[in-house]
């Protein structure tokens, strides 16, 4: 089962992104999207995963 990686404050995007006010919005997952210059890097094994901090 994959690993849901939640979008964090490293975000370059973090508090102008779009994609995480429209889910806001909604009350949708904040999941990390591509958008996230640190989204390949949270989910290489053997690096600390995002998963464990608080959904925003």
């Amino acid at each position: 089962m994959a690993t849901k990686l939640y979008c964090c404050e490293k975000c370059q995007m973090w508090e102008t992104c779009d994609n995480k006010w429209y889910r806001g919005e909604r009350g949708e997952e904040q999941v990390c999207c591509t958008r996230c210059n640190y989204y390949t890097e949270c989910g290489k094994p053997g690096k600390k995963s995002r998963k464990s901090q608080k959904k925003y």
